[in-house]
């Protein structure tokens, strides 16, 4: 029943791995500094909506400070450290306040470079450079973006809020837990495609499976904490529930809920010594990722003792990986958080797709059918993933582009507004107010260019600390 999969979530998932390797490839991409240095240490850090950086270089065990300050705005790094932050978030227990990522060279003249990363749960964060201490509104803006018990806030958080008379949204107790209720909008997507299955209903059950998190059963684990207050640190040894099929398959198992694990885990504990399973949680598109990439499994079975448990397999699988998908952006209509959706809908870095069908030569994006009759389509449908295309109507061709160049042809068209995915949660906005908008972030970027100037002397290049 067991295998041995990459870690889930506490210790780097399969995800969580690739997106710190990618913060690594892109401080090596940036780094302006003489060869034969050991580890460079580059500490990262949310705050006043910027993310800023720190860079200490180790030479021969001297350490030695280097760049620091914020990121560019432009930087294609951002994405990836939100992406990281939001793989680490725990409901009831929040994400980390920075982060730490650590790239060792060793063999030059051609080193052999490893990357780890370090996550800070409850310390307070330093300050890097010019950009002041950490304020009530920094906790505000971090309990707002991953919520926290009381209990889970750190003290100093707390005065700090207290100190300037801001009240802090804390989450419910409840929350707190590797238990509870945790994707049942995953579950209810598997339960429509029981009563009636087709592509349709598994393009539904997936467009639910790219967002959020689920539960994986890691019972008989060897599980470390980590120093940094993670559940499951570095040290972990990760043992990850697989389920044999009738048919010869080999299936990775994930729940939407606690009582779907322990009813499982009921069926078929084989370890007298536990009397419960042991549960960690995984962002569910880093759970199809994994699959994706390891071909030990032939899919993902959802709620494997229930009634409606859903089989999705490999095929389905790795072509919503090979797609693009702004789970950023989904997230944010699921949350009803109207900024995240317009600071995902403008972020340089992601993407947006389109629905099409062809007519004769062309092809033509579908748009939103109108109420009035008689009216004519005036709102282009756009899409956060190939998944949600699909969902709508499996017969249409998925393109793929960045969403500048998908709100630039918006622009460029006689469409009204752009409604983004066309089953709910969805939102539509007026192509006038896209392009009052875009002008306003273009003209930013213009201005903090010029404003930035030349890069502080240090240990990264262009593309990294600004303003230091």
């Amino acid at each position: 029943m067991t295998s041995e999969p990459q870690p889930a979530f506490g210790a780097p998932t399969t995800g969580e791995r690739e997106l710190v390797a990618r913060v690594g490839e892109w401080v090596m991409s940036v780094l302006r500094s003489e060869p034969g240095w050991d580890a460079m240490l580059v500490e990262f850090k949310p705050q006043g909506g910027r993310v800023h950086l720190r860079v200490i270089e180790d030479r021969g065990g001297v350490a030695t400070p280097g760049a620091a300050g914020p990121i560019k705005q432009d930087s294609a790094v951002l994405e990836t450290l939100t992406e990281l932050q939001r793989s680490c978030y725990v409901p009831g227990r929040g994400s980390w306040f920075s982060a730490s990522v650590t790239i060792t060279a060793k063999g030059w003249p051609e080193p052999e470079l490893s990357t780890t990363a370090s996550y800070h749960f409850h310390d307070l964060p330093h300050v890097y450079a010019q950009e002041g201490p950490y304020t009530a509104q920094d906790v505000l803006a971090q309990l707002e973006a991953f919520p926290r018990t009381r209990e889970r806030t750190p003290e100093w958080a707390v005065e700090l809020a207290e100190q300037a008379g801001v009240e802090l949204p804390f989450a419910d107790s409840a929350e707190d837990a590797s238990g509870g209720d945790i994707h049942p909008r995953l579950r209810a997507a598997a339960e429509a495609y029981t009563r009636e299955p087709g592509e349709r209903a598994m393009a539904r059950a997936l467009r639910e499976a790219l967002v959020g998190t689920v539960l994986l059963d890691v019972s008989g684990s060897d599980l470390v904490p980590g120093e940094d207050g993670q559940p499951v640190g570095p040290e972990s040894h990760i043992r990850v529930q697989t389920v044999s099929q009738a048919d010869g398959t080999r299936a990775l198992a994930v729940y939407t809920s606690a009582e779907q694990a322990r009813e499982m885990f009921s069926r078929s504990n084989r370890n007298e010594e536990l009397a419960e399973p042991v549960l960690l949680r995984q962002r569910a598109s880093a759970t199809l990722e994994m699959v994706a990439k390891d071909r030990q499994y032939d899919e993902v079975v959802v709620d494997p003792a229930s009634e409606h448990a859903l089989r999705i397999p490999r095929q389905q699988i790795e072509w919503v990986a090979r797609s693009p998908h702004n789970e950023a952006l989904k997230q944010a209509l699921l949350d009803s958080n109207m900024s995240g959706v317009l600071g995902a809908l403008f972020n340089p870095g992601g993407h947006l797709l389109l629905g099409t069908r062809e007519q004769g030569e062309n092809a033509v994006p579908v748009m939103v059918q109108p109420s009035q009759e008689g009216a004519a389509p005036d709102t282009l449908l756009v899409f956060t993933s190939a998944a949600e295309v699909a969902a709508l109507d499996p017969q249409l061709t998925v393109r793929s582009a960045p969403t500048r160049q998908i709100l630039d042809f918006v622009l460029d068209s006689d469409a009204a507004a752009i409604c983004i995915n066309a089953i709910a949660p969805v939102t539509t906005l007026p192509t006038e107010q896209l392009r009052e908008m875009l002008e306003l972030v273009t003209q930013h970027e213009k201005d903090l260019a010029e404003s930035q100037g030349e890069q502080p002397e240090g240990s990264t290049g262009d593309d990294a600390a600004s303003g230091a």
